[in-house]
């Protein structure tokens, strides 16, 4: 599993409930909802509680994935959506169709991708988030569990439990102050504040995605707090020191994991238009010493100097 998600309470045992058909397995359950299968085309998300914030999340999340559809178009970004409302004993559900295809943590489990492949998944992820972010609407758990590559070779995003409208309302069930996602591939400012994001966030998320379909490895790991102070404060060694891929690539990923978002690329369009052309460049970066480190399981990282005071000095030690 990558990346555990902040502000969720642990795994709880899924409690059955009463639907008109025949509910099949368990698909999976976390801190919030279980997955149960509905047939081999469907599955029902159901939450495990039936108080007010988390009806307000799941309906939150069945908003986000209906308007997605209605800007996607042929291809789509996130499941259908086929049902959603209360149960009988007040928990909320969504009825949904069952993706096929395999999660890019699974496909990350078999081993580093070559750079071709990887970054063609990372331009159809890119073309799904870019939806996303059409339909007004910023994911905030962008992660390899999340992202699901089709036998049609289409990236289908996953999980929109914790999506934030854009521009906010006051019907948005995230509380100010509280931090949720996953840490490995969070951004300095949802740390700080998890309402305070926009398109920009999910890019940062995305170019630690990217990172690790390049490298075969997050570009920061570590316990809570550790993780916390890299993204606030360290850069991850260059691409170009582990893998032979176009320099442009490696200042584009640079760029989407900067730490101030003014800096990343401005929107998924953006991103997606440097990535293209940045796959075509012939001239690979050099290659150096860290190569060794990262596959002694080492990880060499590069402090931002103008951030030197916010980091913990336990982290230099």
């Amino acid at each position: 599993m990558h990346g555990g998600t902040v502000a969720e309470v642990a795994p709880v045992a899924a409690e059955p409930f009463a639907w008109p058909e025949p509910v099949g397995g368990l698909l999976g359950a976390g801190g919030f909802a279980a997955v149960w299968e509905l047939g081999p085309d469907r599955v029902i998300k159901v939450a495990h509680a039936s108080h007010d914030l988390a009806r307000a999340r799941l309906h939150r999340e069945a908003e986000a994935m209906r308007a997605v559809q209605a800007a996607s178009g042929a291809q789509r970004a996130v499941p259908r959506v086929h049902d959603s409302g209360v149960l009988a004993d007040g928990r909320a559900y969504i009825a949904m169709d069952r993706v096929t295809g395999t999660t890019v943590s699974d496909l990350l489990a078999e081993g580093t991708m070559r750079a071709p492949e990887a970054i063609a998944l990372a331009l159809s992820a890119l073309e799904s988030l870019g939806k996303i972010h059409a339909a007004g609407f910023v994911h905030r758990d962008l992660k390899p569990d999340n992202l699901v590559r089709t036998p049609a070779l289409n990236v289908v995003i996953l999980d929109l439990g914790l999506a934030r409208k854009l521009p906010a309302d006051p019907d948005d069930p995230t509380r100010a102050g509280v931090q949720v996602g996953s840490l490995e591939y969070m951004p300095p400012e949802q740390i700080a504040d998890s309402a305070s994001v926009d398109e920009r966030s999910d890019l940062y998320a995305f170019g630690c995605v990217l990172y690790e379909l390049l490298a075969g490895r997050p570009p920061f790991v570590g316990d809570a707090a550790a993780l916390e102070r890299a993204h606030a404060a360290l850069r991850p060694p260059r691409l170009g020191a582990t893998v032979t891929i176009p320099a442009a690539i490696d200042l584009l990923v640079g760029d989407l994991l900067a730490k101030d978002r003014a800096r990343r690329p401005e929107s998924v369009a953006a991103a997606r238009e440097r990535l293209i052309v940045s796959r075509d460049e012939r001239t690979p970066p050099k290659m150096s010493h860290s190569v060794s480190m990262l596959r002694e399981g080492k990880q060499p990282v590069v402090l931002l100097w103008a951030e030197l005071p916010r980091v913990d000095r336990a982290l230099l030690s």
